[in-house]
């Protein structure tokens, strides 16, 4: 008989999906109660609870698929290599490229989609989009983030973060939509949605 609780075999669970996904056997998941986090293989992950209710297990299964997504999906070198100087810049740079590889999965995976989406909902609370009363309390990055999301997966821009996200979507537009509409094209290409 096991001594194994059902949060240990969620998290056992959980780190075989992030190697699935991954395409990385070196995996491995851990709870904590800080921010969510990954360190080469090492995910941290929220602990969803002793009764893992729907809602937290979700949100852990969505840091763990981003971090896998990631790790699958993302060269580090390649990313630095091009990124911009300018710390504004730089920030929607590393924005958009978490938004190629998330879309990667959400777009194969309904299931992958669901976790990120309660991933991002947790995100979401902390994010001062959410609270930005005027333009320039709208984080562009984020804004840029979630209306490329909304482009790439058909996803629309979370309930929580719409007022930000509407102040700037017209100038984002104005700017950027014939970009996002190509990014579309070259999303499983990291050098090339560069």
């Amino acid at each position: 008989m096991s001594d194994e609780s059902p949060a240990d075999r969620f998290k056992s669970v959980l780190a075989g999906a992030s190697r699935a996904l991954a395409h990385e056997r070196e995996i491995e998941v851990n709870w904590t109660a800080d921010a969510p986090s990954a360190v080469g293989g090492n995910f941290r992950v929220p602990m969803p609870g002793r009764s893992l209710p729907r809602a937290a297990a979700m949100e852990a299964r969505g840091f763990a698929d981003s971090f896998a997504l990631k790790t699958r999906h993302h060269n580090e070198a390649l990313h630095n290599r091009h990124a911009p100087i300018e710390p504004l810049a730089r920030a929607c740079y590393d924005a958009v490229e978490a938004v190629r590889y998330e879309a990667l999965g959400a777009n194969a995976y309904a299931g992958v989609r669901d976790n990120l989406d309660a991933a991002m909902t947790v995100r979401m609370g902390a994010d001062p989009i959410t609270r930005a009363t005027s333009v320039d309390e709208v984080p562009v990055q984020q804004a840029l983030a979630l209306l490329l999301r909304e482009r790439l997966t058909g996803q629309p821009v979370p309930a929580a973060a719409r007022v930000g996200v509407d102040m700037l979507r017209g100038w984002i537009s104005d700017k950027a939509a014939a970009d996002f509409d190509a990014l579309a094209h070259s999303l499983d290409d990291q050098k090339a949605f560069q």
